[in-house]
């Protein structure tokens, strides 16, 4: 009987960590033949950035990143599942196993490539500032002073912190709608965006009061990958290339930026 006990106490530790590690395997799929065989793509996107990631009128998600997402989808051959995200939660996400991969308006940089590995770029926008109307700012120097929005870990946001604007306040929010609502409501003076992204939020909040008043930087996009994921990095690239070529992500880039795809380097 005692050894019987034994034999249950050492199992059941043993049993759990089996359980927990095939889980984490599931969901941390590291190739195209594991996500094939698991039977869906998880797919992590932003979906508080219109155009790119929004929701639609049913509450489902929506947008430039969740459409290229499907089109993964259909070259993977599998379901995919969109895991809506902030941009603070991008990386912690993918690096905890909770989505196979990110297609998340998620700028290429050496400090984030440390961590994780980037494909080549899918998307491209303007860095802008938007303003009231009557403001009449033309150049980053004019905010010194003045608070200006950012959505925090955002790639505006590590720009306007290394240009280090004297006098500037930056002010950080956890989304891009937060941002922007920031500035409807005279929170701050002024809110760093991707160009698309604060032109849609603006035409559907600001009631005509606030537009865009310069471009500060140009932003590439690209889709990312655990560190050791280099096979499907690999086919990431490859299905990006094809559908750059054959017109399927131009098409997605007209029907949410009103725009034909942007020259986009390849890495």
């Amino acid at each position: 009987m005692n050894v019987q006990r034994l034999l249950r106490r050492v199992a059941a530790p043993v049993l759990t960590v089996l359980v927990l590690t095939s889980a984490a395997l599931t969901a941390q799929a590291q190739t195209v033949a594991e996500i094939v065989k698991k039977g869906k793509v998880t797919i992590g996107v932003v979906t508080g950035a219109p155009p790119f990631g929004t929701t639609d009128a049913t509450g489902k998600p929506a947008g430039y990143d969740v459409d290229v997402a499907n089109l993964l989808g259909k070259y993977l051959g599998v379901p995919v599942d969109i895991v809506p995200l902030t941009s603070p939660s991008r990386i912690p996400a993918l690096e905890a196993g909770k989505v196979d991969f990110l297609v998340a308006t998620l700028a290429p940089t050496p400090e984030r490539a440390r961590a994780i590995m980037f494909s080549a770029p899918y998307s491209a926008f303007e860095l802008t500032i938007f303003a009231p109307v009557a403001a009449k700012y033309a150049r980053l120097t004019e905010l010194g002073k003045k608070k200006v929005g950012v959505t925090r870990g955002t790639t505006q946001d590590t720009a306007l912190t290394r240009l280090a604007v004297p006098g500037m306040n930056i002010v950080r929010f956890e989304d891009d709608a937060t941002c922007a609502q920031a500035l409807i409501s005279n929170q701050v003076d002024a809110i760093a965006l991707p160009n698309t992204t604060g032109n849609e939020i603006m035409k559907a909040r600001g009631a005509g009061k606030f537009d865009a008043k310069f471009a500060f930087s140009v932003q590439p996009n690209s889709m990312a990958v655990r560190r050791d994921a280099f096979e499907l990095r690999q086919w990431l690239n490859t299905t990006i290339s094809y559908v750059k070529l054959n017109g399927e992500l131009d098409a997605i880039a007209q029907k949410w930026t009103g725009k034909a795809l942007p020259a986009l380097q390849a890495f």
